[in-house]
């Protein structure tokens, strides 16, 4: 996330409500104020909880609900969901051979050719409880 388009107000929020957190030069994880002082260097990085926080309701619920023992992604999921998840890095396309694919193959006539699947940063996001602060 760039800093200069956050205010500093809200990016306190997202540091204390643990969304976001700063590593220093060692790897270690900034303190609130520290991360506020320091000049931006360092990314902010976004946590499974940030993830959770930043999805819709029809987003969190396709990632939930529904989900095959495979990974699969209940082909009722509307396609803007689908791709946003894998925009997120939250799902991706796979073709019959089990291929990763860059979208769902719908030319607009044929539908969809590729099915969306729950990456293993999905299935740590869908399996978060609502109120737990892992990174």
């Amino acid at each position: 996330m760039s800093r200069a388009r956050v205010s500093r107000r809200l990016l306190r929020e997202l540091l204390e409500a643990r969304y976001f957190y700063c590593n220093d030069v060692d790897g270690f994880v900034m303190g609130v104020e520290e991360a506020l002082a320091s000049s931006g260097d360092q990314p902010l990085i976004i946590t499974l909880t940030g993830r959770w926080a930043a999805l819709t309701a029809a987003q969190l619920t396709a990632l939930t609900s529904g989900v095959g023992p495979d990974g699969r992604l209940a082909p009722s999921i509307p396609w803007p969901t689908t791709r946003a998840l894998a925009a997120l890095g939250l799902a991706e396309f796979r073709d019959q051979q089990g291929g990763t694919q860059l979208h769902d193959g719908d030319d607009g006539i044929s539908g969809r050719r590729h099915h969306a699947f729950r990456t293993s940063l999905g299935q740590l996001v869908a399996e978060l409880p609502e109120n737990d602060d892992r990174a």
